[in-house]
């Protein structure tokens, strides 16, 4: 089985248009996740909201609350390239992508990246 190609999947979605509960950041990473892995975190909340204060309501916990035991994928203590996480940008928990270098998160305006730490990680 060969691995899928993250820059082809960023460079696909980099500029779809933000849709909450369709493309936003938590289905981003989720959207990956059933490519890289065939398993869908995001199962359970497809569908459940189509705007902010909808995808607010369902991360009141905080998304790594909601999301992480969704995962079923091995947590780890450091990424390799395509593994997943949740970050926190601006004080909000955030689903991103490991490039191997940089933690890359969607955004309204495309795709963003930092190299802050990771709260969680998941991946092979």
């Amino acid at each position: 089985m060969t691995t899928p190609d993250l820059g082809a999947y960023v460079q696909r979605t980099a500029a779809l248009p933000w849709c909450w509960g369709v493309q936003d950041c938590t289905i981003w990473a989720a959207d990956w996740c059933l490519i890289r892995w065939g398993v869908d975190p995001a199962a359970r909340y497809r569908g459940r909201y189509h705007d902010e204060a909808g995808a607010l309501a369902l991360t009141r916990a905080g998304l790594l609350a909601t999301v992480g035991p969704e995962i079923p994928l091995r947590r780890k203590d450091a990424p390799a390239e395509g593994d997943i996480g949740v970050i926190e940008i601006n004080g909000r928990q955030v689903a991103a992508i490991w490039s191997g270098a940089h933690w890359l998160f969607r955004t309204p305006r495309g795709i963003g990246m930092t190299s802050r730490a990771a709260i969680a990680i998941w991946g092979d």
